[in-house]
């Protein structure tokens, strides 16, 4: 499927088109290197999808950037594909809330993902089950066994529940990704023919069912066909592990019922779109930034490797951090320390 050129050391593969795995892949197509992605997904962007829901497309996870660290915002304003949103948030009553400075992806969150790996091969709706070293490089191979392809080096950057059995050639790298805590959550995006009435773009705080509710049509350069609103309601962690295996449809009502509650205006619903994130969050406490055996030629990036020490849930600068730590193992870079802990910043 791919010439190989483990001579050089160049050819690589990526498993993952989240995030991480997006911002690693940028950083070596930069330095002249090949890489081919695999994901199991039909598109990219992981928890920062986008889905069609109608005519209409909306962020099925993640809905936007936020961040206080000034090397990530830094980033984060020089990505075309991102710009501010302005939004109004407040909490479940009404109240007003902390502004926060947020960036969303136009025309969807998985535009940014899209252009970092613009240059790769995308090979995409593949579920690869095993990666081997052998004396030729790593072989991956897909869930039916067909071999995938050989490459100088292989680098796992999915939720870590799903890189545990991916790094059975690297048992200690396995045993730290079985070892992440992890938090699910659903996701409904509803399509609204008349306005909630609601004030609010972002709706978050403490509710018995809700984590928040983000008016998704409100964000810049979002084009709504043919409907008033477009909403995505994320149900709260709590909620959702108590419901991980209810029935969409009753889950779907659920939401719907704790968003008409906040709203007089009664709920016009034309279409729905219910997705359940089994990885939502991601908790743990590793002093790992990224994860690198000479040896097997095997690699790790990912949101839970933050490399903190300390119990943290992972979010998005985590992912942006370990991808460029582990980017700049391997290639070099413009980095400098941020901590006693080894949480660097590389520019690209």
């Amino acid at each position: 499927m791919h010439s190989t050129d483990n001579t050089r050391g160049r050819n690589i593969a990526v498993i993952g088109a989240g995030l991480a795995g997006a911002v690693f892949t940028h950083r070596l197509l930069s330095s002249g290197y090949n890489v081919t992605v695999f994901d199991k997904s039909r598109g990219t962007g992981g928890r920062h999808a986008s889905s069609r829901i109608g005519n209409n497309s909306a962020d099925l996870g993640s809905p936007y950037f936020d961040t206080a660290a000034p090397e990530f915002r830094a980033w984060l304003s020089a990505q075309p594909e991102l710009t501010d949103w302005q939004a109004v948030i407040t909490d479940f009553d009404g109240l007003a809330a902390e502004s926060l400075r947020l960036y969303t992806a136009t025309p969807s969150q998985s535009a940014l993902t899209r252009s970092l790996l613009r240059g790769a091969t995308l090979v995409t709706s593949t579920r690869i089950k095993d990666i081997w070293p052998e004396a030729d490089g790593v072989i991956v191979r897909d869930e039916e066994g067909k071999v995938m392809g050989h490459f100088s080096k292989v680098i796992v950057a999915t939720p870590a529940p799903q890189a545990a059995p991916l790094l059975e050639a690297n048992p200690s790298f396995a045993r730290k990704a079985a070892s992440v805590q992890t938090r699910a959550s659903w996701i409904l995006i509803i399509t609204l023919n008349q306005p909630s009435g609601l004030a609010a773009d972002v709706l978050q705080g403490k509710h018995p069912v809700l984590a928040r509710a983000i008016k998704d049509s409100a964000k810049p350069a979002r084009y709504v066909s043919q409907r008033a609103e477009v909403w995505a309601l994320e149900a709260n962690s709590e909620w959702s592990e108590l419901n991980i295996d209810s029935d969409p449809g009753t889950v779907s009502k659920t939401l719907t019922g704790a968003f008409q509650a906040l709203t007089d205006t009664p709920l016009e619903v034309a279409e729905t779109r219910i997705h359940r994130w089994l990885y939502a969050r991601q908790r743990s406490d590793t002093n790992n930034t990224h994860l690198w055996s000479d040896m097997t030629g095997i690699g790790v990036c990912g949101d839970w490797l933050h490399g903190t020490g300390e119990l943290t849930i992972a979010d998005s600068e985590s992912a942006w951090r370990s991808a460029n730590a582990l980017a700049d193992h391997l290639i070099g870079g413009n980095c400098r320390q941020l901590s006693p802990n080894n949480i660097v910043s590389c520019a690209p």
